[in-house]
């Protein structure tokens, strides 16, 4: 028995479907579903992008134990000078 070429043929439980991709008819066990959903023969097939499933992660944004308040500058409240009029 000779082993049937082309697309045409029949093969028990086994029936002709066409690829999303190319439109070409092809035997629906040579065929697989890409990460697309589509119905595409095993050539046409591509794997989805590593890049395509990264989760960002979420910055900590908790304050620390070790916070202080600014300190106010102390030029400003004691001047290293006196500036009371009776020095004049």
């Amino acid at each position: 028995m000779t082993r049937p070429t082309g697309k045409n043929f029949y093969r028990r439980g086994d029936h002709n479907a066409i690829s999303d991709i190319s439109g070409q008819k092809f035997k629906r066990s040579q065929m697989q579903v890409n990460w697309k959903g589509q119905l595409v023969a095993r050539d046409e097939f591509e794997p989805k992008h590593p890049q395509l499933t990264i989760r960002g992660r979420s910055d900590d944004v908790s304050l620390h134990s070790e916070t202080r308040t600014q300190a106010a500058d102390s030029a400003l409240i004691d001047p290293p000078f006196d500036v009371s009029t009776d020095a004049i």
